[in-house]
């Protein structure tokens, strides 16, 4: 609102208590505000070809007047309309082109300003999720989808093994995901103990209740959330549903993820293609799934997609060009086991999984310089040189005693805070004859 109004309201306002209603001296300039939405603020089933109509109390600018629709299933993307106003520029409506997608939550936004430029009030928004489209619907969104998780977090900070997160080491997780031809008011879980608890619904996403929590104790984690089973209660105006989910003792929490080449992790060159390891997991098997994420620029396929990662997987490559030099990344790996039934229309899905949290870091491209061997000497139990490289650069040089045979040693590992660095090798004293090679990385 400008400035002057609210003092000038007041004025008039003491006036006209004094001299009686004759004239309307000044006139308050209404605040625009969205009076009604087409289709309904949380409505379900609705057409994909629907146009979605706004409705202001007073005629806007539609120079300065938007609405904006985004797609917040997965994933998070916008969804173009058309957008046109009556002559009274009172009325929005706003056509999808293409249609929305099909059993998707559908996010709405409203901002601008009135002709007289007062700002639309609170900036209102909303929600609605569409039908099938005429098919028979896709992903979760075709069944409803009771889920169950057990998820322990490690983090690694050098070679050594991780250790329990100190935040939020140990998280359960139960999520209801109703199918798109259902509604439901409430849901609540019975926990193995007795105990009941309420799942929230996401109010983006309004088919899918959700109930999260975590301990950083994990006997008083494991008391709480036990093996057992869980009873969801989908409270709905029609009629309840009693949906029991079984969390196997036989389903073993995975040990913790250890990247086998934690210090290469720390110089990766960014222009090149880099392999991450792991150690083994211990009974890993085809059906367990491994997930990889390095920040929001690399991940590993989702289960059940080909190319997923296995149970037995050791690596991933990072293909060159993904990552930006000179950067650090926050990465995981996850190792999931998973158990799951159908019973009707609906399903239920159970998985136990343990993540380590580790960083990724690139270094700067340009310090991948030629590496010149220089300057050799001999002294009595040793032999050095030096290596001519760039400020930077991580140099690896290795030697051995035969051409013919055997195998390159490590003599020393290196980032060169200088031009050049010296090497020395006290292998020369033991050995008639040395062949030395150096080489960028690790």
């Amino acid at each position: 609102m400008y400035p002057w109004k609210s003092p000038r309201r007041k004025f008039f306002a003491a006036l006209l208590s004094l001299v009686g209603s004759l004239a309307c001296l000044w006139e308050a300039q209404a605040q625009p505000n969205l009076v009604s939405t087409v289709p309904a603020d949380g409505a379900t089933g609705v057409s994909t070809a629907t146009a979605v109509v706004f409705t202001f109390n007073v005629a806007m600018d539609p120079e300065f007047t938007e609405a904006t629709f985004i797609d917040l299933t997965n994933p998070f993307s916008p969804v173009p309309t058309t957008p046109s106003w009556n002559a009274s520029m009172t009325v929005l409506t706003c056509t999808p082109t293409p249609s929305f997608p099909a059993n998707k939550t559908i996010f709405w936004s409203v901002f601008g300003q009135s002709a007289d430029g007062e700002p639309l009030e609170m900036d209102p928004f909303g929600s609605f999720t569409t039908g099938s489209g005429g098919s028979s619907g896709t992903g979760t969104n075709a069944f409803t989808l009771f889920t169950l998780g057990i998820s322990h977090v490690y983090d690694q900070t050098s070679t050594a093994l991780p250790t329990p997160d100190a935040t939020a080491p140990y998280s359960f997780s139960a999520i209801t995901s109703l199918a798109s031809n259902r509604t439901a008011n409430n849901v609540l879980l019975t926990l193995p103990t007795g105990s009941i608890s309420n799942l929230m619904r996401n109010p983006f996403q309004p088919e899918n209740f959700t109930l999260f929590a975590f301990n950083t104790s994990l006997p008083t984690f494991n008391a709480t959330f036990p093996s057992g089973n869980y009873t969801f209660n989908v409270q709905a105006a029609v009629s309840n549903q009693l949906f029991p989910v079984n969390l196997p003792a036989s389903l073993a929490q995975p040990g913790a993820p250890h990247v086998s080449n934690h210090t290469a992790a720390q110089t990766v060159d960014a222009t090149q293609p880099f392999t991450l390891t792991w150690d083994a997991f211990p009974g890993g098997t085809s059906s367990d799934y491994v997930s990889v994420a390095i920040g929001e620029s690399f991940s590993s396929t989702n289960a059940g997609s080909p190319g997923a990662l296995p149970g037995t997987a050791t690596s991933i490559t990072i293909p060159a060009g993904t990552l930006q030099a000179s950067s650090t990344y926050d990465g995981t790996i996850g190792f999931y086991r998973f158990t799951g039934v159908t019973n009707g229309g609906s399903r239920a899905l159970v998985y136990r999984a343990t993540t380590t949290q580790f960083t990724l870091t690139t270094r700067n491209g340009s310090t991948a310089g030629s590496l010149i061997l220089t300057n050799a000497a001999y002294a009595p139990g040793n032999f050095a040189f030096d290596v001519l490289c760039s400020p930077g650069q991580t140099v690896t040089v290795e030697y051995r005693t035969n051409l013919a045979a055997g195998l390159w040693r490590t003599l020393l590992v290196t980032t060169s805070s200088a031009n050049q660095f010296r090497a020395v090798a006290p292998q020369a004293s033991t050995n008639r004859a040395l062949f030395f090679r150096a080489r960028n990385g690790l």
